[in-house]
């Protein structure tokens, strides 16, 4: 996916096991991005893309995924757009990585683990709690300030995800629009909920809508969001 994966586990449990399960994350991350990536020939978007495979004739979890972007694109008003504005092109990104890694990490579950967290690219799924039974202690970057903190989230059994373009520059769009979002809207926005699949997804769509943005994430019950202008 272009970025940095890492999953920490806090619980005392045979080694073996632990191991174990991290193995079975990762690979069920490599294995998604082999269906979803946009840069490999091979996965079945490309193919798509290129017309080479009819969307009815992918993987059911390629399937599962265009479905939530459908609803997502319609409940944003067309802000949220999983098609490049330029070539029209099916670009599921914007959704796929939080989901992805909220589904990855049920491996962890799956294997009676109770205090981890799974991050990638900076979006993180977390269960149970941090050390010394705290809530895990994550930090708001400050896109203004390469390396700076904003301020700290605390969480539990939730998940966190920030879109901006402080990073990777202007790399998002308004669906609406089809022009990448512009420079005097908002600088980052993070999310804070239950589930990193809509953790990520709400959060690009924020970042799409602008300042209106924010009340639109109210009406989801269990959703904030941390807009930086």
């Amino acid at each position: 996916m272009g970025t940095v994966a890492s999953v920490h586990v806090l619980d005392e449990a045979p080694t073996a096991g632990v191991h174990h399960a991290i193995d079975a994350v990762l690979a069920e991350l490599a294995r998604l991005e082999g269906l979803f990536s946009t840069f490999r020939p091979t996965s079945q978007i490309s193919q798509v893309n290129r017309g080479e495979r009819h969307l009815l004739d992918c993987a059911p979890e390629v399937v599962d995924v265009l479905d939530a972007i459908t609803w997502l694109e319609s409940v944003s008003g067309g802000a949220f757009r999983a098609r490049c504005p330029d070539t029209d092109r099916l670009d599921p990104a914007g959704f796929v990585k939080g989901w992805a890694t909220e589904r990855a990490s049920r491996h962890l579950d799956e294997a009676g683990l109770e205090h981890w967290y799974v991050s990638v690219g900076g979006d993180i799924q977390t269960r149970g709690s941090g050390p010394d039974g705290e809530p895990w202690r994550v930090a708001l970057a400050d896109p203004a300030t390469p390396g700076g903190i904003l301020g700290v989230l605390h969480v539990v059994d939730g998940a966190v995800a920030t879109s901006g373009t402080a990073e990777r520059g202007r790399h998002l769009w308004d669906g609406r629009t089809g022009v990448d979002t512009p420079a005097d809207g908002l600088r980052a926005v993070t999310v804070v909920g239950p589930h990193l699949t809509w953790c990520d997804a709400f959060a690009t769509t924020v970042f799409a809508l602008g300042t209106d943005g924010p009340d639109w994430v109210r009406r989801f019950a269990g959703y904030e969001v941390v807009a930086v202008a």
